[in-house]
């Protein structure tokens, strides 16, 4: 029984990166798209960069940018805080790139070929954890072992997904959730090391 529910909590989610690949690719390359996306997750991404509070001197890993990283061009414009942003997607990163550059943001995003299950996370102060990344699990793992001790790290998810993710022991002995925000359809955690 808990292996069909984990195939399907699987399924679900790989229909869902689908679903936010296939309206990410529409906004790179129409405008009413691109405008439809930023302002559905702007909001959100404005309540997850006050829940972390971060600034201007911050530097931020983007985990899962994406064709359209709006998370990363938010954070950009709104706190000037350097972003790398990272996908294991090649196909991705070739729109993302075109994307930043368009906007004339290349002096403060960064996007980069990686996965984060094994990128380097030791200069970032915070990192964001984009919702369609999986398996996330693995991801947490890598990152408590391979970031600053003081770092945060911000991670949606779809309502319980990720708040059963928390209450295993492999992930509970590692985080603990300082703050949560609920979103519309989503629920934002700031985790910090324990």
């Amino acid at each position: 029984m808990r292996n069909s529910i984990i195939n399907f909590t699987n399924l679900k989610r790989a229909i869902l990166c689908y679903e936010y690949s296939f309206l990410e690719l529409l906004a790179v390359k129409i405008k009413f798209f691109e405008n439809l996306l930023v302002k559905w997750r702007t909001p959100v991404f404005l309540k997850e960069i006050k829940m972390a509070n971060v600034k201007s001197e911050d530097k931020v890993l983007h985990v899962g940018c994406g064709i359209f990283p709006t998370a990363s061009i938010v954070f950009a414009e709104k706190t000037k805080t350097q972003v790398v942003g990272i996908d294991n997607n090649k196909f991705a990163l070739k729109f993302a790139k075109k994307f930043v550059e368009k906007k004339g943001l290349s002096e403060l995003i960064k996007i980069e070929f990686g996965d984060g299950t094994s990128y380097p996370a030791k200069n970032f102060d915070l990192i964001f954890i984009s919702i369609n990344v999986w398996p996330i699990e693995s991801v947490l793992k890598h990152l408590s072992s391979n970031m600053k001790k003081d770092a945060k790290v911000v991670c949606r998810g779809v309502k319980k997904d990720r708040e059963s993710l928390f209450e295993k022991e492999s992930i509970k002995c590692l985080y603990y959730i300082e703050k949560k925000t609920v979103n519309p359809k989503t629920i934002s955690f700031l985790l910090s090391l324990k």
